[in-house]
């Protein structure tokens, strides 16, 4: 890929689950050449990186991560608060994960991260894709929609990335990458209502290029919980004396909510409509 290619010749670091996605990135940009260091980020236990540890090993990549504690968890939430449009939980959840990845590639070096964040959108990789399967228009329309929530959260993270002198690139969200997969036929990427895989074509060409099957094949785990952030920030709260029944009173609908505002930071009326996990 031209953005892939084009980018930093040094040393660069790739936002790392050990899912289809980022193996399949990390995997392309080595056999593009490039010089790989896999990111990742946990929080309170290394067992969220156990699956990113095999993977990493299975395709013979240095693998850099950070548990973050709770403390610190408190210190980069509201870091990234005064930094981001706060428009819905699952964006902060993301922001966060990246504001700690941004910071472990500026530890080791690292001026580039590349993250594939735009697959799920482009591919059918989120379930509620099952539920406009047969309808043409309407998967269109969603995955237009969501190709753009996407990019505006791009937005949000380049600002954390700055933080950092760190450039993040998202190669599968750049306008020519996207007008492809826009035009691959639907029944490549899903093929029925009950289809809990979906993005099949992408898994094909990951494993003919040599991604293990042991990720090519895993279904998908949005990387607020691959990480343990989202888990991690309702913890946080609960320590702080919120919760889920405590907020539900006071007009919340999660302890996270209800802790954040108490943070001083104001909570969006509704989340993004486009955003459909």
């Amino acid at each position: 890929m031209a953005s892939i290619r084009d980018g930093d010749e040094g040393d660069v670091g790739v936002a790392f689950s050990g899912g289809l996605d980022s193996t399949l990135l990390a995997k392309v940009c080595g056999d593009l050449g490039k010089h790989i260091t896999l990111l990742t980020v946990c929080f309170e236990s290394a067992k969220d990186i156990e699956v990113s540890r095999e993977v990493a090993e299975l395709i013979g990549f240095n693998l850099q991560y950070d548990l973050i504690s709770l403390d610190e968890l408190e210190s980069g939430l509201k870091t990234v608060l005064d930094v981001i449009e706060f428009d819905r939980l699952v964006r902060l959840e993301n922001c966060v994960c990246f504001y700690y990845v941004f910071r472990l590639a500026s530890k080791h070096g690292l001026s580039e991260v590349l993250s594939a964040n735009g697959m799920d959108e482009l591919f059918c990789g989120y379930s509620s894709y099952k539920e406009l399967f047969g309808h043409e228009d309407e998967m269109t329309d969603l995955m237009k929609a969501l190709v753009e929530v996407a990019r505006k959260d791009k937005q949000e993270m380049d600002k954390l990335a700055l933080l950092f002198g760190v450039k993040y690139l998202c190669p599968f969200l750049s306008d020519g990458f996207v007008e492809y997969a826009m035009n691959v036929p639907s029944e490549l990427k899903i093929n029925s209502r009950e289809d809990n895989l979906r993005k099949h074509i992408v898994r094909e060409v990951a494993i003919e290029i040599g991604v293990p099957a042991a990720a090519a094949m895993r279904e998908k785990k949005a990387f607020q919980y691959s990480s343990g952030i989202h888990k991690a920030i309702r913890k946080l709260a609960r320590t702080k004396g919120f919760t889920r029944p405590d907020a539900n009173v006071a007009g919340f609908s999660s302890e996270a909510k209800a802790y954040i505002c108490s943070l001083g930071y104001k909570i969006p009326r509704q989340a993004n409509p486009f955003f459909v996990p």
